[in-house]
Order: C-alpha cells, then structure tokens, then sequence
C-alpha cells in the first residue's frame, strides 16, 4: 500500500516528517488554549495520555520493525541459496551428455548475469518485469535440455541434475514470492496514525504548559519519521539504503566465466 503512494524511502521520509511536524505544531497550538484557560484539572491529566500513546507507538515501532528484519533476512538469505544451488546446477551439467554439457553452462552464465543486471534495477518496475520474464525463458531452455538428457540417457546422474535445476527454479519462485511480502496496508496505516497521535500529544502537554520544547515540536517527529522510513526501507528490495547484498552471486559469476585461454 505504501509503495504504491511513494516512490522511495526518501520520499516517504520527507511526507512523514511534514505530516508530524504539522500534527506537532497543532497540538502546541492546542495546548496553549489550555494554558490561556488554566484548566489544572486538564492539564493534570495530559502526563498520563501522553506515557500511554508514546508506549504504544514504541510497541507499534517494535514489532513492525521486527516484522521488517524478518524479510529483511529472508530476502538476503535466499541470494545466497540461490548462488549455492546455480553453482551446484553447473558442477552437475559438466556430467551431462556432451551435447548438452557446454549449451546448459552457458545458459547457466547467462542466467546469473541476468539476475545480476536486472537486480540493480529493481526501482523500474517495466525493468523488473523484463528481468523477470528473461529469467523464466532461460528456466524454460535450460529445462528442455534436462528433459532431452533424461530421454537419451536416464541415469541417476541425469536425475541429480535435475533435481539440481529444480532447487534453482523454485528459489527464484521464493525470491519473488519474498519481494512481493510486505508489511500489510493496515499495519502502516495504525502506525502513521499513532504516531501522530502520539506527536500531537506531547506537543499538546507542551503548549498547556506555556513552554514550547524543541525536543516534542521538532526532535520527536523526525526521529519517528526516520525509523519509519528506515522499516519501509528494510522491507523493500528496490530500495536502496539498506540493500540486499549480491555478492554470493558476484562470486559464483566469477568462478564459471569461461578461462581466457594462456
């Protein structure tokens, strides 16, 4: 739901960080009627709504962020579970017949400098899906030759294989079924709301004592804001401060580049 409103952390920073702002400011201005009233009565029961709205929000701040380091972890977790079961892929294809053997290599190279590509540009979408679609039309070659070797000579060898380009295609599937899992609508929509809440609280305790603080007004709506925008960050692949390393794919690419001849 977020992402279909901003494009980016940074974005979504700057909107938060107004909204707060603005909420923070109202509740001062709030305040200060209160001030100007002397309702003691009042004003001695702002301390009490304020530790409860701030507590929920830390709560709520908690556990999305919690929510937010799971696939986090899930996401950078299957990088390296796909390098692992395309490196083993290649080792098997050196068994394969002869002439499948440098045909489903090659494919194999080519579909890891696919990923690669088509990773750093996850922010267009028209990109995503492009990468998306070479990587499933390589799936397709690279399994017509399992089923041409599993024809000509069915051996346990062809079966491993096999079951080796298996695990590749079905961590691609888990790689896009974790990009596509993120925080529920909802859950953003009750945090924004706190949030605010709790800003224009503590902005509000604020004005009904006369004393503006820079730490309700300004400091508290910002940090909120940065930790909110940090969480959309964790939970979104195609953004880019806290990004998913490529590194174990990096890696395999450069052990099955074809050897420059001596």
């Amino acid at each position: 739901m977020v992402d279909k409103i901003v494009n980016d952390q940074w974005t979504l920073l700057l909107v938060i960080t107004a909204l707060l702002l603005v909420v923070a400011e109202i509740g001062y201005r709030c305040g200060l009627r209160l001030h100007k009233a002397r309702d003691d009565a009042r004003r001695s029961q702002i301390g009490g709504v304020q530790g409860a709205v701030l507590g929920l929000l830390g709560l709520l701040l908690g556990f999305t962020f919690a929510m937010a380091v799971q696939r986090y972890d899930t996401r950078r977790d299957l990088v390296l579970k796909e390098a692992n079961a395309v490196g083993t892929t290649w080792l098997r294809a050196g068994l394969l017949p002869e002439a499948h053997r440098a045909p489903v290599k090659e494919l194999l190279r080519r579909y890891v400098e696919v990923r690669l590509k088509y990773e750093a540009l996850l922010r267009d979408r028209a990109k995503l899906a492009e990468g998306l679609a070479l990587s499933a039309e390589l799936q397709n070659e690279l399994w017509r030759h399992a089923e041409a070797a599993a024809t000509e000579s069915p051996t346990p060898v062809i079966a491993a294989f096999i079951t080796a380009l298996n695990e590749v295609i079905d961590t691609d599937a888990e790689r896009i079924a974790a990009g596509r899992n993120q925080i529920p609508g909802g859950v953003w929509v009750l945090l924004v709301l706190v949030a605010a809440f709790g800003c224009f609280t503590g902005s509000y305790g604020s004005g009904a004592e006369g004393a503006r603080s820079p730490f309700t007004n300004l400091f508290l709506p910002v940090l909120i804001a940065v930790v909110i925008a940090m969480i959309f960050d964790l939970t979104h692949s195609r953004q880019g401060v806290i990004g998913i390393s490529q590194q174990p794919l990096i890696d395999l690419l450069a052990s099955i580049q074809p050897k420059a001849p001596r």
